[in-house]
């Protein structure tokens, strides 16, 4: 017992020893790579991964969604509101801001969002003047300066709802790479709406176009919660609060008057990355392992060696066979290999690709005792590798059902395979990873 627990002890130390790994991280503008280096009792493996900033595998439509809802201040700035004794005068709360953004990319996203408030401004109600405010009250404002006296100042007051899509751009993901644990972000957003009044008297019509922009700032608090900081703005329709152009009594009022009204509000809350699954995105990477063996690479060197020799011997037979007399030539299977190339998340042939499968078509149809493998293909970079398995199935099938329903080649000399996403397989392009090979069957 006692050498079983001493046997026991000394693999518990030597183990480690025996695994032990280093591991090497290296960074250029563009790519992370890792190294891995481990020692077995079989030789050293080093895997290589290489993994690209600014590239990412393709999530689902459900995925990457984004809520934010936030609560503060605004003002709104029209004709007459500049003449307010103070701008704090013009202030409205509560201004409530929600937004629903579908993320399409870890830097570009779109959606739709809507904002609610009040409303306060100023406008004129002298009796000579003919201007009818969707937001009029019978309250005068007397704190105006007095050289306004003439234009008997009132107030206006009331709510009013803005709905807008928008186009968002994440400005650190977009300038400074992908970086989920990132504790500071910046959403810059814009886009066109309607915005219009609430609780109107009956016949009001307050409305308008609206263009909206501004800030989302994210603090992270977790993996899908963020504190939210919004600072946005919008651009109205002038005659949205009954105060455009042509209300204006005479050519110097309508010169004065402000081209469009303006809005701008600071709202806080919450940002909520929607779904438990990938809320964060996958980095587009590259892995590659090699496996050393001293005693298995001078086998395999002796190895290379002998079939050295057997080409050379093989060689020599031929150039025999060739001078003998009455030696009859059979046709051997041709050493066929094809690529057929398809565009991005596509599997309909091109019309080139169609031209070059009258010729393999042709080559197949002359050895009718050979068989031929049609392997499809997707590039790994792009999607996921479900979907990555469909493409590479539909597009062998597509190949395949040209050749024998188009061309006429026997179904019997074909069999098909997938293989999904992979890695670059011609010259680091990945375009050339989304095909179909077709190569011969030699028994």
């Amino acid at each position: 017992m006692k050498k079983l627990f001493f046997l026991i002890a000394t693999i518990s130390l030597l183990a480690p020893a025996a695994l032990a790994q280093e591991v090497k991280r290296t960074e250029d503008a563009k790519t992370i790579t890792i190294v891995e280096e481990t020692n077995s009792p079989d030789g050293r493996i080093v895997t290589t991964t290489t993994f690209q900033k600014n590239s990412v595998f393709t999530n689902g439509f459900w995925h990457n969604w984004e809520l934010l809802l936030g609560g503060g201040a605004q003002l709104y700035y029209g004709d007459n509101d500049k003449k307010f004794a103070k701008w704090t005068e013009m202030l409205n709360y509560p201004a409530v801001d929600l937004y629903l953004t579908k993320w399409a990319s870890p830097s570009f996203g779109v959606g739709i969002g809507a904002n609610y408030s009040g409303f306060t401004g100023l406008y004129q109600s002298a009796s000579d003047y003919t201007r009818n405010s969707h937001f009029r009250t019978n309250e005068l404002y007397t704190k105006a300066d007095s050289k306004y006296d003439y234009e008997k100042l009132a107030w206006q007051r009331g709510q009013y709802a803005n709905v807008f899509a928008l186009a968002h751009v994440d400005l650190w993901n977009a300038f400074f790479g992908y970086n989920p644990d990132r504790i500071w972000s910046v959403d810059a957003f814009a886009g066109g709406g309607y915005i219009f009044g609430l609780g109107l008297e009956k016949g009001e019509k307050a409305r308008g176009a609206s263009f909206n922009a501004g800030l989302a700032n994210k603090i992270r608090l977790g993996n899908r919660l963020s504190l939210l900081i919004n600072l946005r703005g919008a651009i109205v329709s002038d005659d949205f609060d009954g105060e455009g152009y042509t209300n204006e009594p005479d050519a110097a009022h309508v010169e004065a008057n402000i081209a469009s009204d303006g809005i701008f509000g600071v709202t806080a809350g919450l940002a909520w990355k929607l779904g438990k699954e990938k809320s964060k995105w996958e980095r587009a990477s590259r892995s590659s392992t090699i496996y050393y063996n001293d005693a298995a690479l001078a086998r395999m060197k002796d190895l290379e060696n002998e079939l050295a020799a057997a080409n050379a011997a093989n060689a020599n037979l031929r150039n025999e066979l060739l001078n003998a007399a009455d030696v009859q030539v059979v046709k051997e299977v041709p050493d066929l290999w094809f690529h057929i190339n398809f565009i991005v998340d596509r599997w309909d042939l091109l019309s080139r690709e169609k031209v070059n499968l009258q010729s393999v078509a042709d080559i197949i149809k002359s050895t009718p005792s050979v068989k031929y493998l049609l392997c499809g293909y997707a590039d790994k970079q792009t999607a996921t590798p479900s979907h990555n398995l469909m493409l590479s199935k539909n597009r062998v099938e597509a190949v395949y059902n040209f050749l024998v329903n188009e061309l006429g080649v026997d179904a019997n000399q074909l069999v098909t395979d997938y293989k999904g996403g992979v890695d670059y397989m011609f010259y680091d392009e990945k375009e050339l990873s989304r095909c179909c090979m077709i190569t011969a069957i030699k028994e």
